[in-house]
C-alpha cells in the first residue's frame, strides 16, 4: 500500500486529529492526510456515523489540519460529493459554498470564480499543486472536467503569506483522482464507465476511467471524458448560442521510494472545439470558431521519513499552457485567426520539521520558496491583438510559518490554543516585446489564532496581507478594444487600449474573526453538528480596475465628434480608450455561515453570505459583489433502499448598490431536487443511478456582474458503472 498518498476510504476519523495535536505529534505528511480525507463526503450515504472522516484542509495553512478547525473560512468536497452533484464544470461545484460564486453566465468558457468579490488574477487556482495563471477578459479561467477531480478545496480571504501574488480573494486548490481513491481493501485493479446527460444544453458525457495497483508501492490512474453539448436554454426561454465539444484526459502515477517517500506524475489535457460569441460572457455576438487547450504536466515529490520530526518536504515542478484560437465565422473579419496563449513553469518547494517542547507545548516550522514564469502571446492575423500582449513575467516568493500549539492551556483539559504567524517576501518582473519593463516586490505578513476551551466550541481571528501583481495585459495593453459606430452604424473611431507601466500592485489588509460550535450524539448515536462563521473587514489600496472613457456616446441621435481622433488627442473625439487604472482605496466586507447537521437518516445543510464593496472616493461598488444569498440542502438517507433523496433552494436578495443601474438585480430563488441509487447487491452492484432537476420552477435570474441570464430547467441524468477486483 502507498505510504505516502493512503487511501481516504479507509482512513480513519483519528489520522485527521481535530485540530493540530496529529499533525504536531503524529508527522503525517500533508499529502497523506489530505488523501485521507478524499472519497468522504458529507454527501456520502452509506457510510455508517461511526465511519465518517472529516475533510482536511492541507492548503489554508500547509499545516494539515480538520477543514472545520480551521482559523479561517475554508471547505472542502471529497470526490463523491464532488460525483453527486454530476457536474459539467468547475462552476457547478460554487453553488454552496459561501462567498464563492461563479459569473460570467452558463457557457463554461466564459465562466469565472470569484471569491469575496475578487475574481481573475485576485484568486489563486492550483491543479496537483500546478498554478494556473490563465486570465482572460472573456475566455474562462481555469480548463479541467470535474469528473477528474478527488478533492476540491476553497480557501476564502488573505493568503499571500503563504502563496504570494493572487492571494487577495483567497485560494482555489483541485487534486485528481489516484487508483487509491476508487480501490476498496484488497483490491488492485478496476475500471469506471459513466453517461450522463444535461437538458438545459442538451450535453451527453461519456467516462472511462482504469486505474491500478499492479505492485507494491505503484499506482496507475487513466481516464478520458468526451462532452457534447448545444445552445443554453435560459430561464427567460430564450437559448444562448453554444455549442461545445470537448475531450480531457488525465493519466497519474504515483510510486513509493520507501521510507515514507513518494513520486507523482501527472499530465491533463483539456481541449474544446466551441462555436460561440468571440466574448462567451454576453448573450449575443458574431460566432466564432474556439479552440480552447490547457495542458499541465506536474512532477511532485513528498518525504516523510519515518521516525523523525524534522523533515516533512514536499516538492512540484510543473508546465500549464492554455491557448484560445478564435476565428469569426461572418463579418469582416471571417477568416481571421485570434490567438491567445499563457505558458507557464515553476517550482515550489517546502519542508515543515515539527518539535514537542513539553508534553502540551508544540511547535510546527514550515518553509519553502516557489519560482514561476508565465510566457504570454497575443496575435490577430499575425499582427498585434488588441488588449492581449506578448511578454513574460518572472515570480518569486519565500515562505516562512510558524504554528505554536498549547494543549490544555490555562489548565483546560480538552482546551487548546494555537497561534501561527507567517511572512512571504515576493518580487516580480514584467516585460514586453518592446522592451518596456517595470519590476517590484512585496512582503506579506498574517497571523492566526484560535482558541477552544472545550472540544466542542472555538473562536478565531486572523490579520493578513495580501497583494496582487499586475497582469502583462494591464501594464503593457495597446490596440484596439472595439469599434465606435454613429447611430446610422457608420463607423467613426476605435476605442482603444492604453498601456499603464505606472501600474501598482494591488494590496489588501483583512481582519477576520469568527466562531465554530461541534456537537457529537446530539438527537442520536454517531450524529454530529456543526456550525462555523466569521465575518471579515478588508481595507484595499491600488485596487486595479478597467476603465473605458467613451465620451461621445455615438449611440444618440444628434450626438457629434470628430471621426476617428481619439479623445487622449482631442476631447472631441469619438474614439475613446481603455486602460487599467489604480482605485486609491476600497472597502470590502461581509459574513459568512456554513451549518450541517448529519445523521444515519437525515442530512440539513445552511450556508449564507453577505458581501458589501466601495469604492471609497465614489462610493460605488468595486470588483465583483455579489448578492447576499443562502442556501439550505435537506438530504433523507435510505439505507434499506441503498439510496437518498433531497431538495436544496437558495434565495439571494436583490441587489441595488451603486448608480450603475445595468448592474441592479431583482431578488431571486431557485430550487432543484435530487435522488442517487447505489445498489449494493444483485445484477445491478457496481452500478450508481442519479438524477437531479436543477432550477425546478425556470426561475429567470441573473447574477450580478454577468451580462445574460442563468440557465433554465435542466434534468440531470448520471449511469455510472464500477468493477473492482
Amino acid at each position: 500500500m502507498n505510504k505516502v498518498f493512503e487511501s481516504t476510504g479507509r482512513a480513519q476519523r483519528a489520522l485527521a486529529g481535530r485540530t493540530n495535536r496529529t499533525a504536531l505529534l503524529g508527522g503525517v505528511s500533508a499529502i497523506a492526510i489530505s488523501s485521507a480525507a478524499v472519497l468522504v463526503s458529507t454527501g456520502a450515504m452509506a457510510d455508517d456515523a461511526g465511519d465518517r472522516v472529516a475533510p482536511i484542509s492541507v492548503t489554508a495553512t500547509r499545516t494539515p489540519m480538520e477543514a472545520f478547525a480551521v482559523p479561517g473560512m475554508v471547505t472542502v468536497k471529497g470526490a463523491d460529493e464532488i460525483a453527486e452533484e454530476i457536474p459539467s464544470n468547475l462552476g457547478d461545484l460554487f453553488d454552496d459554498i459561501p462567498g464563492v460564486t461563479a459569473v460570467g453566465g452558463p457557457r463554461r468558457t466564459g465562466e469565472v470564480p470569484t471569491i469575496r468579490g475578487f475574481s481573475g488574477a485576485d484568486i489563486i487556482v492550483t491543479l496537483d499543486g500546478a498554478r494556473q495563471n490563465f486570465v482572460s477578459g472573456h475566455d474562462g479561467r481555469a480548463f479541467i472536467d470535474p469528473s477528474f477531480l478527488s478533492e476540491l478545496e476553497v480557501v476564502r480571504g488573505s493568503s499571500s503569506a503563504l502563496y504570494g501574488s493572487g492571494g487577495t480573494g483567497g485560494v482555489i486548490a483541485l487534486r485528481t483522482l489516484t487508483a487509491d481513491d476508487l480501490l476498496g481493501e484488497g483490491e488492485t485493479h478496476g475500471t469506471r464507465f459513466g453517461l450522463s446527460y444535461r437538458s438545459g444544453n442538451d450535453e451527453f458525457a461519456q467516462r472511462l476511467q482504469a486505474y491500478s495497483k499492479p505492485m507494491e508501492g505503484a499506482d496507475i490512474f487513466a481516464g478520458i471524458v468526451a462532452r457534447q453539448s448545444d445552445d443554453v436554454r435560459l430561464g427567460n426561454g430564450t437559448e444562448l448560442a453554444s455549442e461545445d465539444d470537448i475531450i480531457s484526459g488525465l493519466v497519474k502515477g504515483t510510486f513509493d521510494l520507501g521510507d515514507n517517500t513518494a513520486l507523482r506524475l501527472s499530465w491533463q489535457r483539456f481541449s474544446n472545439d466551441a462555436v460561440e460569441p468571440g466574448n462567451g460572457q454576453v448573450a449575443t455576438g458574431t460566432l466564432n470558431d474556439k479552440d480552447i487547450d490547457s495542458e499541465t504536466f506536474t512532477l511532485g515529490f513528498t518525504s516523510k521519513p519515518v521516525g523523525q520530526d524534522l523533515v516533512d518536504f514536499s516538492a512540484v515542478i510543473y508546465s500549464n499552457t492554455n491557448t484560445v484560437d478564435e476565428t469569426p465565422l461572418t463579418g469582416t473579419s471571417a477568416g481571421v485567426l485570434s490567438k491567445r496563449e499563457l505558458d507557464t513553469v515553476g517550482l515550489e518547494m517546502s519542508n515543515t520539521s515539527r518539535f514537542m517542547f513539553s508534553e502540551n507545548i508544540g511547535l510546527a516550522v514550515t518553509a519553502g520558496f516557489e519560482v514561476a514564469k508565465d510566457s504570454a502571446v497575443g496575435a490577430t492575423g499575425g499582427g498585434v491583438r488588441g488588449g492581449v500582449v506578448t511578454g513574460d513575467q518572472d515570480l518569486f516568493g519565500a515562505f516562512v510559518q510558524t504554528s505554536f500549539t498549547w494543549f490544555a492551556p490555562f489548565g483546560l483539559a480538552d482546551g487548546e490554543f494555537s497561534l501561527t504567524p507567517g511572512v512571504r517576501f515576493d518580487t516580480y518582473d514584467s516585460q514586453d516585446t518592446t522592451g518596456a519593463q517595470t519590476s517590484d516586490s512585496q512582503v506579506s505578513p498574517k497571523v492566526t489564532a484560535r482558541f477552544a476551551p472545550t472540544p466542542w466550541a472555538f473562536a478565531y481571528g486572523s490579520y493578513g496581507d495580501a497583494f496582487r501583481a499586475p497582469r502583462l495585459d494591464e501594464m503593457f495593453a495597446i490596440g484596439t478594444h472595439f469599434p465606435v459606430f454613429s447611430p446610422t452604424f457608420a463607423l467613426v473611431g476605435f476605442n482603444t487600449f492604453l498601456p499603464n507601466t505606472a501600474l501598482e500592485a494591488q494590496s489588501t489588509t483583512t481582519w477576520e474573526a469568527g466562531l465554530g460550535f461541534e456537537f457529537e450524539d446530539l438527537l442520536s448515536d454517531g450524529d454530529i453538528f456543526q456550525a462555523k462563521g466569521g465575518y471579515y473587514s478588508t481595507d484595499g489600496e491600488n485596487f486595479i480596475s478597467l476603465e473605458v472613457i467613451q465620451t461621445a456616446d455615438t449611440s444618440i441621435p444628434g450626438v457629434t465628434c470628430i471621426p476617428f481622433v481619439s479623445i487622449a488627442a482631442n476631447p472631441l473625439g469619438c474614439a475613446g480608450t481603455t486602460q487599467s487604472v489604480n482605485i486609491a482605496d476600497a472597502e470590502l466586507s461581509g459574513f459568512e455561515l456554513e451549518t450541517s447537521y448529519d445523521s444515519d437518516r437525515f442530512r440539513f445543510s445552511l450556508s449564507g453570505q453577505t458581501m458589501e464593496t466601495e469604492n471609497t472616493a465614489t462610493g460605488q461598488p468595486v470588483g465583483v459583489e455579489q448578492a447576499d444569498q443562502v442556501t439550505a440542502d435537506l438530504r433523507v438517507k435510505l439505507p434499506e433502499f441503498a439510496s437518498y433523496v433531497g431538495w436544496q433552494s437558495t434565495f439571494a436578495d436583490d441587489f441595488s448598490e451603486g448608480t450603475d443601474t445595468s448592474e441592479h438585480r431583482d431578488s431571486y430563488q431557485i430550487h432543484e431536487v435530487y435522488a442517487r441509487w447505489r445498489p449494493v447487491s444483485g445484477p445491478l452492484d457496481g452500478f450508481s443511478f442519479g438524477v437531479t432537476a436543477e432550477n425546478l420552477f425556470d426561475a429567470e435570474y441573473q447574477r450580478v456582474s454577468s451580462d445574460t441570464f442563468e440557465e433554465g430547467r435542466s434534468v440531470l441524468v448520471d449511469v455510472t458503472y464500477t468493477l473492482n477486483w
